[in-house]
């Protein structure tokens, strides 16, 4: 399992590593990590923290005079329409009301006028066009026609269209009103002007004439424009106040979030004990609440941290005293070609293996599955291999050495844990095995001589089951004979029991017809090509059990 250390000082980031779930596959899963940032330098601080571009208290008073320029310009031009409407109507209902005076007059007075040489318009209109609301400046021209509007009479008796004229409406007395450039006679200026003009009727209905009326449309001017400049002094104002008040409401905004981001860089900086204070309780105050409760998870995952540190050293440590109890070297016996794997499915396990010298001509093969896995199991194991290892040395009886030891290991083990082993006592001079089963798999025996195997699996319950009695008078012996060319192979159930994606197990079926498929090839070669066929099996499931495998084949 690769070492991880404390990253150094010259980092920029610090790990959090929590306990993860744990899983069957063979690689390292205990922890998993986290980043946190620490120890920037404080140019890449200021990059990160510095806002960019215009500040949300700017940017907040800009949309606050923003929208109320917007509003109001909506009331100045709304109110602007409608006291220009209103005066146009007031100047319209003075103009209709002159019109429909004078040609009330019939036209035999006007042709009675003109035979005189009388102008009576400079008496009539002062009098009449002040009670209309008529200013005198106002009126420029009005004329009496006749039906092909020839002059009669008038102020300036001379017939006057308006230029570039267009029509503006036409009452219910057939009063049509008309807007253009009116010329003056005198000084030739364009004045914008409007027109009123209304046919003179006679008693039997026939058109006789028109009275036309010309008023100048520079006091509706006037007013308009007055009405706009005494608009446009408050919509500044309103404009201004908005701008302040979208500045003092950002700052109460901003205020709070400045504070917030000052409490951010604390943490960033590696100050997960420090704390924000919430001074409201709207969206800020919430974001600030939160904020407290990552800062109390992320100091909550570096304890954690910590403790999944002394955990992983004290596996990293398990792990490694497991190593060294296994067998450094498979020794090298005359005729006998030996080999050996083990892989546990966590960091340590519960399965172990051994070859032990009992005597000179007796070799002592142990493989045992400890129930349960991790670092319990891993002693469990630890403590069963010292005491095999103790009653082995010159007990030439597997059974007696298998008794002796689960006396001791059942009195110290708690209940519900118990180890299964399978040992056998190898006679190398006889080409000989005495087999002991504590409740573990069958021993595989392949027969050259018959091409085909055999199991063996004398009886026997687990060590650490009983105290004594029970398991001595039921742990049994049993000798087979070997030849040249056999092979035995001894395992543990993480062989047999290898699932596939499909979590469909490997089965002792395919794994004897597996042994007879390789029994010709050398113990290393025959293990390697077995973890192969089950590495292949598993594919991307994970590995489900420790797998411990031992092959010994009879070469002379």
């Amino acid at each position: 399992m690769a070492k991880r250390y404390p990253p150094g000082p010259q980092k920029r980031s610090i790990s959090i590593r929590v306990p993860a779930k744990k899983t069957h596959s063979g690689e390292s899963n205990v922890i998993k990590a986290i980043s946190i940032p620490r120890g920037r330098s404080s140019q890449e601080d200021d990059l990160r923290l510095k806002p960019r571009g215009a500040s949300l208290k700017t940017k907040f008073a800009l949309f606050t005079a923003l929208a109320i320029t917007i509003a109001t310009l909506i009331l100045v031009v709304t109110a602007y329409l409608a006291v220009k409407h209103q005066v146009e109507t007031q100047i319209n209902d003075g103009g209709i009301r002159v019109v429909k005076l004078f040609a009330a007059f019939d036209f035999s007075f006007w042709e009675d006028l003109k035979a005189k040489g009388k102008n009576p318009f400079s008496n009539i209109i002062g009098v009449n066009a002040e009670e209309m609301g008529i200013e005198i400046p106002s009126i420029l021209n009005l004329i009496i026609t006749d039906k092909n509007k020839y002059s009669i009479v008038g102020m300036n008796e001379v017939a006057i269209q308006l230029e570039d004229s267009r029509s503006l409406m036409k009452t219910k007395d057939n009063i049509k009103i008309n807007e253009g450039l009116y010329r003056e006679s005198i000084s030739g200026l364009k004045i914008r002007t409007r027109s009123y003009q209304k046919p003179i009727m006679s008693q039997d209905g026939e058109l006789q004439g028109y009275v036309i009326l010309f008023l100048s449309a520079k006091k509706i001017d006037e007013i308009l424009n007055e009405i706009l400049i005494s608009f446009l002094g408050p919509a500044c104002l309103a404009i201004i106040l908005g701008a302040l008040l979208g500045l003092f409401m950002a700052g109460q905004v901003t205020r709070s979030v400045k504070t917030l981001m000052a409490d951010m860089e604390m943490v960033s900086r590696g100050d997960l004990a420090h704390q924000s204070h919430a001074y409201s309780s709207d969206e800020i105050g919430v974001l600030t609440v939160t904020f407290n409760r990552m800062t109390k998870s992320l100091q909550l995952a570096r304890e954690k941290e910590i403790e999944a540190k002394a955990l992983e050293r004290e596996l990293e440590l398990a792990h490694e005293v497991q190593s060294n109890l296994l067998p450094k070297k498979i020794p090298a016996i005359p005729g006998y070609d030996i080999s050996a794997f083990y892989r546990s499915s966590h960091e340590v396990g519960g399965d172990y293996y051994d070859i032990i010298q009992v005597d000179e001509n007796n070799i002592g093969i142990i493989v045992a599955d400890v129930a349960g896995k991790g670092i319990p199991g891993s002693m469990l194991m630890t403590m069963t291999r010292s005491l095999v290892r103790m009653e082995a040395t010159r007990n030439l009886s597997p059974a007696d050495t298998l008794s002796k030891v689960n006396r001791i290991l059942a009195a110290d083990i708690r209940r519900g844990m118990f180890v299964t082993a399978m040992y056998l006592i190898m006679n190398i001079k006889a080409r000989t095995i005495l087999v002991s089963s504590a409740g573990h798999n069958p021993l595989i025996i392949w027969r050259h001589s018959r091409r085909g195997y055999e199991l063996f699996n004398p009886n026997g319950i687990a060590l650490g089951f009983d105290r004594g009695p029970v398991f001595e008078r039921t742990v049994k012996e049993q000798l087979i004979q070997l030849a040249p060319g056999d092979r035995f192979v001894s395992y543990t159930d993480g062989v047999v029991e290898a699932m596939n994606p499909r979590d469909e197990e490997f089965g002792s079926e395919r794994f004897y017809k597996l042994v007879g498929q390789l029994t010709n090839y050398p113990s290393k070669v025959f293990i390697d090509q077995t973890i192969k066929v089950l590495d292949n099996y598993k594919g991307s499931a994970p590995q489900h059990d420790d797998i411990t495998l031992v092959s010994v084949r009879v070469t002379a």
